[in-house]
């Protein structure tokens, strides 16, 4: 039998290669079939003794797959879905983050124009004051004063909002005739 084993190992071991799920497991399958056509030499007459060590290949291939898949299904069975940890937020997390993002806009809606354009460019998008400045046209010292009231103003909306107040527009609404004013 190991004269066999040895004048067909290239082709055995290609072929657990191609059946096995692991290219690593190749030499330990190769190893256990030799071990299991000597140990059945020794009971038995083999006839045919490379059409039994392809056997044994298979069959080992096929005892390795059971059992990967045994204790797949065991895993699966013993998973308890209400203990599963996730690092997403909770559905009322999620719920609350976008309530929250929803007031922050309203917030926004409610400051002046200029006010508004600064305040977004700042805190949205992360401009820098001298970026802001030069793009609206108008001084750093402006805009960092826009920033800030956008700010206090955005702050004291949603702080009103959370204690179940409604907040005040007409404060937050800057008079019309004072927009064009930098």
């Amino acid at each position: 039998m190991f004269a066999v084993f040895q004048e067909h190992q290239t082709a055995l071991m290609a072929f657990i290669r191609r059946i096995s799920l692991s290219p690593h497991d190749v030499d330990d399958i190769s190893q256990e079939t030799i071990l299991r056509a000597l140990k059945a030499e020794k009971a038995r007459e083999i006839t045919e003794p490379k059409t039994y060590l392809f056997s044994i290949a298979k069959n080992i291939v096929r005892d390795q797959l059971d059992k990967k898949s045994k204790s797949l299904i065991d895993f699966i069975e013993d998973f308890d879905g209400e203990n599963y940890s996730t690092n997403e937020p909770l559905v009322d997390e999620q719920v609350s983050d976008r309530e929250r993002m929803r007031l922050f806009w309203e917030a926004v809606a409610t400051l002046p124009a200029q006010c508004q354009r600064v305040f977004v460019m700042k805190k949205v998008y992360g401009y820098s004051h001298q970026e802001i400045s030069k793009s609206l046209g108008i001084s750093i010292s402006t805009t960092e004063k826009h920033a800030a009231a956008g700010l206090k103003r955005c702050a004291e909306f949603m702080d009103k909002h959370a204690e179940g107040q409604k907040p005040d527009l007409s404060q937050h609404i800057a008079d019309p005739t004072a927009r064009g004013q930098k």
